[in-house]
This record gives structure tokens, C-alpha cells and sequence, in this order.
């Protein structure tokens, strides 16, 4: 999901931290959220060619692991965070790379929903002639 969300005026790396997880519907929170915590920490894992594992997380609010790989795993589904072996990623080395990486992904998949549309469209014409004889 992606959402509209009014682009921060400012040039503060936390509000956009917090801006990037309201787009991708991972929080909406008016405080620090778990999700914000923990794109910062795979965003400075990212420009150190890090990874990290799900104990690795630190988070201001003690949490089960458990509650740890579910908030990953919503990383996942966006397509930000990846998994390697045992550590989780950011997509790419740099925010911006990451996000243009999701844009191909989206764009292709596009192009396939609307090829299978088009088909789809034939296939139901096709169907609509048959019923008319």
C-alpha cells in the first residue's frame, strides 16, 4: 500500500523516517512509532553494509521477539527489507536506491496486471458475443 501523505518541509532525517513509514501504511502514529525505530536502525545498518537479525533490533520499548518479526516482516511486504540468511536488510546500500528498486518491481508488475487485463477483456467480449447469439 501506498498512501498519500504531505511531504515533510523540512530537511530533518526523522521526520522523513517517520514520513516513509506513513506512505508505505506501516504507521500513522503521532509519536515515535516501532516501525520509525526500526528503519532507522536498518537505514544505519544500510550505509555501514550491514544487516541485521531480529535480536539485533533495539527498540525503546521492550517488545517479544515475536512482535519484533512481525513489524520485519511488514518491512518485507512493503519490499524495503529483504532477508539474507539470517540478517534482514534494507533493499539496497541507499534509501533512494531502494525506492527505485520498488518502482521498477511496481512498474513491471503493472505491465503484467494490464496484459492479463487486456486478456481478461477478450476473454469477457468474447463471452458477452456468445450469450448475444
Amino acid at each position: 500500500m501506498i498512501r498519500f501523505v504531505e511531504r515533510p518541509d523540512t530537511s530533518d532525517s526523522e521526520a522523513m523516517i517517520k514520513w516513509f513509514c506513513n506512505v508505505l501504511g506501516l504507521s500513522d502514529e503521532k509519536g515515535e512509532s516501532i516501525e520509525e525505530q526500526m528503519l532507522r536502525e536498518f537505514a544505519d545498518a544500510a550505509y555501514k553494509n550491514e544487516g541485521l537479525s531480529s535480536a539485533e533490533i533495539t527498540l525503546d520499548t521492550p517488545i517479544a521477539r515475536s512482535t519484533v518479526i512481525y513489524h520485519i516482516n511488514r518491512f518485507i511486504d512493503t519490499g524495503l527489507v529483504v532477508k539474507r540468511g539470517r540478517k534482514y536488510y534494507l533493499r539496497a546500500s541507499e534509501m533512494s536506491k531502494a525506492i527505485e528498486e520498488i518502482e521498477y518491481d511496481i512498474e513491471k508488475e503493472m505491465h503484467r496486471m494490464l496484459d492479463t487485463a487486456k486478456e481478461f477483456d477478450r476473454l469477457m467480449e468474447s463471452r458477452a458475443k456468445k450469450r448475444k447469439k
